[in-house]
Protein backbone atom coordinates (compact mmCIF):
# COMPACT_ATOMS: atom_id res chain seq x y z
CA UNK A 1 0.00 0.00 0.00
CA UNK A 2 1.23 3.46 -0.79
CA UNK A 3 -0.32 6.73 0.34
CA UNK A 4 -0.70 9.46 -2.24
CA UNK A 5 -1.06 13.22 -2.19
CA UNK A 6 -1.16 14.73 1.27
CA UNK A 7 0.44 17.90 2.51
CA UNK A 8 0.64 19.62 5.86
CA UNK A 9 0.31 23.40 5.78
CA UNK A 10 2.20 25.06 8.64
CA UNK A 11 0.24 28.16 9.57
CA UNK A 12 2.79 30.54 11.10
CA UNK A 13 0.83 33.78 11.09
CA UNK A 14 -1.27 35.81 8.71
CA UNK A 15 0.41 38.61 6.83
CA UNK A 16 -0.21 41.11 4.09
CA UNK A 17 0.79 40.28 0.52
CA UNK A 18 3.67 42.05 -1.17
CA UNK A 19 5.07 41.99 -4.66
CA UNK A 20 8.43 40.28 -4.90
CA UNK A 21 11.01 42.63 -6.46
CA UNK A 22 13.10 39.88 -8.08
CA UNK A 23 12.36 36.41 -9.46
CA UNK A 24 11.98 33.77 -6.78
CA UNK A 25 14.40 30.86 -7.13
CA UNK A 26 13.12 27.39 -6.22
CA UNK A 27 15.79 24.72 -5.79
CA UNK A 28 14.63 21.11 -6.04
CA UNK A 29 16.98 19.04 -3.87
CA UNK A 30 17.31 15.32 -4.68
CA UNK A 31 20.41 14.60 -2.59
CA UNK A 32 18.82 14.53 0.85
CA UNK A 33 19.12 16.90 3.80
CA UNK A 34 19.89 17.03 7.50
CA UNK A 35 17.01 18.35 9.61
CA UNK A 36 17.45 19.46 13.21
CA UNK A 37 14.76 18.00 15.47
CA UNK A 38 14.20 18.27 19.22
CA UNK A 39 15.72 14.83 19.79
CA UNK A 40 18.64 15.27 17.39
CA UNK A 41 19.44 15.58 13.70
CA UNK A 42 17.49 13.56 11.14
CA UNK A 43 18.93 12.68 7.73
CA UNK A 44 16.46 12.69 4.84
CA UNK A 45 17.82 10.24 2.23
CA UNK A 46 18.42 10.95 -1.44
CA UNK A 47 15.60 10.63 -3.96
CA UNK A 48 15.46 7.05 -5.21
CA UNK A 49 13.40 7.32 -8.39
CA UNK A 50 16.27 7.65 -10.86
CA UNK A 51 17.37 10.31 -13.31
CA UNK A 52 14.55 9.92 -15.82
CA UNK A 53 11.83 10.25 -13.20
CA UNK A 54 13.66 13.18 -11.60
CA UNK A 55 13.85 14.96 -14.96
CA UNK A 56 10.10 14.54 -15.31
CA UNK A 57 9.42 16.00 -11.87
CA UNK A 58 11.68 19.02 -12.45
CA UNK A 59 10.18 19.76 -15.85
CA UNK A 60 6.62 19.38 -14.55
CA UNK A 61 7.19 21.71 -11.58
CA UNK A 62 8.83 24.25 -13.90
CA UNK A 63 5.76 24.07 -16.16
CA UNK A 64 3.42 24.82 -13.24
CA UNK A 65 5.41 27.95 -12.32
CA UNK A 66 6.19 29.00 -15.92
CA UNK A 67 3.73 31.97 -16.01
CA UNK A 68 5.28 33.52 -12.90
CA UNK A 69 8.57 35.22 -11.98
CA UNK A 70 9.85 31.96 -10.55
CA UNK A 71 12.98 30.09 -11.62
CA UNK A 72 13.00 26.35 -10.93
CA UNK A 73 16.44 24.71 -10.76
CA UNK A 74 17.79 21.37 -9.57
CA UNK A 75 21.35 22.41 -8.84
CA UNK A 76 22.04 24.44 -5.71
CA UNK A 77 22.53 28.13 -6.55
CA UNK A 78 25.96 29.54 -5.72
CA UNK A 79 24.56 32.64 -4.07
CA UNK A 80 21.43 34.54 -3.20
CA UNK A 81 18.18 33.51 -1.54
CA UNK A 82 16.18 30.50 -2.68
CA UNK A 83 13.43 28.18 -1.55
CA UNK A 84 14.55 24.57 -1.10
CA UNK A 85 12.20 21.67 -1.79
CA UNK A 86 13.74 18.47 -0.41
CA UNK A 87 12.35 15.44 -2.26
CA UNK A 88 13.00 12.12 -0.55
CA UNK A 89 12.46 10.00 2.51
CA UNK A 90 9.51 9.25 4.74
CA UNK A 91 7.12 11.46 6.68
CA UNK A 92 7.83 9.50 9.86
CA UNK A 93 11.37 10.87 9.87
CA UNK A 94 9.85 14.25 10.79
CA UNK A 95 7.29 12.77 13.19
CA UNK A 96 4.44 12.58 10.64
CA UNK A 97 2.30 9.70 9.41
CA UNK A 98 3.79 7.58 6.62
CA UNK A 99 0.37 6.23 5.70
CA UNK A 100 -1.00 9.61 4.75
CA UNK A 101 1.47 12.50 4.71
CA UNK A 102 3.18 13.40 1.46
CA UNK A 103 4.63 16.82 2.18
CA UNK A 104 5.02 19.73 4.56
CA UNK A 105 5.65 23.42 3.96
CA UNK A 106 5.56 26.72 5.90
CA UNK A 107 2.97 29.42 5.25
CA UNK A 108 2.33 32.95 6.51
CA UNK A 109 0.63 34.56 3.52
CA UNK A 110 3.81 36.13 2.14
CA UNK A 111 6.76 35.00 0.03
CA UNK A 112 9.24 33.14 2.25
CA UNK A 113 12.32 33.33 0.04
CA UNK A 114 14.50 31.06 2.16
CA UNK A 115 11.86 28.49 3.13
CA UNK A 116 12.50 24.76 3.13
CA UNK A 117 9.69 22.37 2.23
CA UNK A 118 9.67 18.57 2.19
CA UNK A 119 8.12 16.12 -0.27
CA UNK A 120 8.23 12.55 1.02
CA UNK A 121 8.85 10.55 -2.14
CA UNK A 122 8.92 7.18 -0.36
CA UNK A 123 5.33 7.82 0.73
CA UNK A 124 4.00 8.69 -2.73
CA UNK A 125 6.05 6.14 -4.59
CA UNK A 126 9.30 7.36 -6.08
CA UNK A 127 8.23 6.83 -9.69
CA UNK A 128 4.91 8.69 -9.45
CA UNK A 129 5.93 11.74 -11.48
CA UNK A 130 2.51 13.40 -11.65
CA UNK A 131 1.82 13.18 -7.93
CA UNK A 132 5.34 14.12 -6.81
CA UNK A 133 5.16 17.11 -9.15
CA UNK A 134 1.79 18.21 -7.75
CA UNK A 135 2.90 17.75 -4.14
CA UNK A 136 6.07 19.75 -4.79
CA UNK A 137 4.23 22.62 -6.50
CA UNK A 138 1.61 22.61 -3.71
CA UNK A 139 4.16 22.79 -0.89
CA UNK A 140 6.33 25.38 -2.62
CA UNK A 141 3.21 27.48 -3.26
CA UNK A 142 2.49 27.56 0.49
CA UNK A 143 5.91 29.15 1.00
CA UNK A 144 5.01 31.61 -1.79
CA UNK A 145 1.90 32.76 0.07
CA UNK A 146 -0.97 30.53 -1.09
CA UNK A 147 -3.55 29.05 1.28
CA UNK A 148 -5.56 25.91 0.58
CA UNK A 149 -8.28 26.36 -2.04
CA UNK A 150 -11.74 24.77 -2.00
CA UNK A 151 -12.00 24.99 -5.81
CA UNK A 152 -11.98 21.57 -7.47
CA UNK A 153 -9.08 21.24 -9.89
CA UNK A 154 -6.90 23.81 -8.16
CA UNK A 155 -3.49 22.48 -7.21
CA UNK A 156 -3.98 24.01 -3.74
CA UNK A 157 -7.24 22.13 -3.13
CA UNK A 158 -8.25 18.94 -1.35
CA UNK A 159 -10.03 17.68 -4.47
CA UNK A 160 -6.80 16.43 -6.03
CA UNK A 161 -7.48 14.94 -9.51
CA UNK A 162 -11.27 14.80 -9.19
CA UNK A 163 -11.61 17.61 -11.76
CA UNK A 164 -8.68 16.68 -13.95
CA UNK A 165 -5.00 17.59 -13.82
CA UNK A 166 -4.32 19.98 -10.96
CA UNK A 167 -3.36 23.56 -11.89
CA UNK A 168 -3.15 27.05 -10.42
CA UNK A 169 -6.65 28.01 -11.50
CA UNK A 170 -7.69 31.53 -12.48
CA UNK A 171 -10.91 31.19 -10.48
CA UNK A 172 -11.85 32.98 -7.24
CA UNK A 173 -13.25 30.65 -4.61
CA UNK A 174 -13.29 30.09 -0.86
CA UNK A 175 -10.32 28.65 0.94
CA UNK A 176 -10.71 25.38 2.79
CA UNK A 177 -9.76 21.80 3.32
CA UNK A 178 -12.75 19.53 3.98
CA UNK A 179 -15.14 22.49 4.03
CA UNK A 180 -15.19 26.10 2.90
CA UNK A 181 -13.69 28.74 5.17
CA UNK A 182 -12.34 32.27 5.08
CA UNK A 183 -8.76 32.49 3.89
CA UNK A 184 -6.00 32.95 6.46
CA UNK A 185 -5.29 36.40 5.00
CA UNK A 186 -8.79 37.52 5.99
CA UNK A 187 -10.09 37.46 2.41
CA UNK A 188 -13.27 35.58 1.59
CA UNK A 189 -11.82 34.01 -1.56
CA UNK A 190 -8.51 33.10 -3.17
CA UNK A 191 -7.71 33.04 -6.88
CA UNK A 192 -4.56 30.93 -6.77
CA UNK A 193 -3.31 32.02 -10.20
CA UNK A 194 -3.89 35.75 -9.68
CA UNK A 195 -2.71 35.77 -6.07
CA UNK A 196 0.53 34.00 -6.93
CA UNK A 197 1.08 36.49 -9.75
CA UNK A 198 0.45 39.39 -7.37
CA UNK A 199 2.94 37.99 -4.86
CA UNK A 200 5.83 37.11 -7.18
CA UNK A 201 4.93 38.79 -10.48
CA UNK A 202 4.04 37.44 -13.91
CA UNK A 203 6.65 36.81 -16.56
CA UNK A 204 6.35 39.34 -19.41
CA UNK A 205 4.38 38.03 -22.34
CA UNK A 206 6.44 38.01 -25.54
CA UNK A 207 5.41 40.60 -28.10
CA UNK A 208 4.90 39.62 -31.71
CA UNK A 209 7.87 41.80 -32.76
CA UNK A 210 10.11 40.02 -30.23
CA UNK A 211 9.62 36.56 -31.68
CA UNK A 212 12.66 35.30 -33.59
CA UNK A 213 12.33 34.97 -37.33
CA UNK A 214 12.19 31.39 -38.54
CA UNK A 215 14.61 30.05 -41.10
CA UNK A 216 13.10 29.05 -44.40
CA UNK A 217 13.55 25.36 -43.68
CA UNK A 218 12.51 25.13 -40.02
CA UNK A 219 8.75 25.56 -40.51
CA UNK A 220 8.64 28.40 -37.99
CA UNK A 221 9.77 26.38 -34.96
CA UNK A 222 12.51 27.38 -32.55
CA UNK A 223 13.84 26.28 -29.19
CA UNK A 224 15.06 28.12 -26.12
CA UNK A 225 16.22 27.33 -22.61
CA UNK A 226 16.74 29.19 -19.36
CA UNK A 227 20.12 29.06 -17.63
CA UNK A 228 21.08 29.76 -14.06
CA UNK A 229 24.46 30.01 -12.30
CA UNK A 230 25.46 27.17 -9.98
CA UNK A 231 28.40 26.38 -7.76
CA UNK A 232 30.38 24.48 -10.38
CA UNK A 233 28.97 25.28 -13.80
CA UNK A 234 26.11 26.79 -15.74
CA UNK A 235 23.52 24.26 -16.82
CA UNK A 236 19.91 24.36 -18.06
CA UNK A 237 17.50 25.09 -15.22
CA UNK A 238 15.20 22.20 -15.98
CA UNK A 239 14.80 19.43 -18.50
CA UNK A 240 11.51 18.88 -20.33
CA UNK A 241 8.94 16.76 -18.58
CA UNK A 242 8.22 13.28 -19.85
CA UNK A 243 5.19 11.04 -19.71
CA UNK A 244 5.98 7.90 -17.72
CA UNK A 245 4.65 4.53 -18.75
CA UNK A 246 1.40 3.67 -16.95
CA UNK A 247 1.74 1.41 -13.97
CA UNK A 248 -0.56 -1.40 -12.99
CA UNK A 249 -3.10 -0.51 -10.33
CA UNK A 250 -2.48 -1.87 -6.88
CA UNK A 251 -4.76 -2.61 -4.00
CA UNK A 252 -4.87 0.30 -1.61
CA UNK A 253 -6.91 1.90 1.11
CA UNK A 254 -7.89 5.46 1.86
CA UNK A 255 -6.55 7.28 4.87
CA UNK A 256 -6.47 10.87 6.00
CA UNK A 257 -3.66 12.83 7.54
CA UNK A 258 -3.31 13.80 11.15
CA UNK A 259 -1.98 17.24 11.99
CA UNK A 260 1.05 17.05 14.29
CA UNK A 261 3.25 20.04 14.93
CA UNK A 262 6.49 20.66 13.03
CA UNK A 263 8.94 23.36 14.05
CA UNK A 264 6.57 24.36 16.88
CA UNK A 265 3.96 25.74 14.46
CA UNK A 266 0.28 24.70 14.32
CA UNK A 267 -0.50 22.56 11.29
CA UNK A 268 -3.41 21.97 8.95
CA UNK A 269 -3.98 18.60 7.35
CA UNK A 270 -4.74 17.58 3.77
CA UNK A 271 -6.52 14.47 2.46
CA UNK A 272 -5.08 11.56 0.55
CA UNK A 273 -5.86 11.08 -3.12
CA UNK A 274 -8.79 8.79 -3.85
CA UNK A 275 -7.31 5.32 -3.85
CA UNK A 276 -8.45 2.67 -6.33
CA UNK A 277 -8.71 -1.06 -5.73
CA UNK A 278 -8.16 -3.22 -8.82
CA UNK A 279 -11.45 -3.94 -10.56
CA UNK A 280 -13.47 -1.53 -8.42
CA UNK A 281 -14.34 2.17 -8.74
CA UNK A 282 -12.38 4.77 -6.79
CA UNK A 283 -13.53 5.46 -3.26
CA UNK A 284 -12.59 8.04 -0.68
CA UNK A 285 -13.38 9.02 2.87
CA UNK A 286 -12.20 12.01 4.86
CA UNK A 287 -12.04 13.21 8.41
CA UNK A 288 -12.79 16.84 9.21
CA UNK A 289 -9.88 19.24 8.69
CA UNK A 290 -8.18 20.73 11.75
Amino acid sequence: MRALLVSVLLLLSTGSAFAAPDPVVVFLERNGAVVGMDDGDVTIPTFGGGDRVWSGIVGCVADHFAPFEIIVVDRKPARGEFITAVVGGLASQLGLDDETTNGVGPYDGTVLRTARVFVFSKVSGERDVANLCAVTAHEVAHSLGLDHSATCGDIMSYHLDACGTRQFLDIAGPCGEGRDRMCATGDETQNSFRRLGALVGFKPQPQADDEPEADADDEGEYEYEYEYEYDDETVPAAEPAFTPEPEAEVDAEVDTVTSPEINEAPAHSCPTRTRRTSGSPGRQRQRPWW
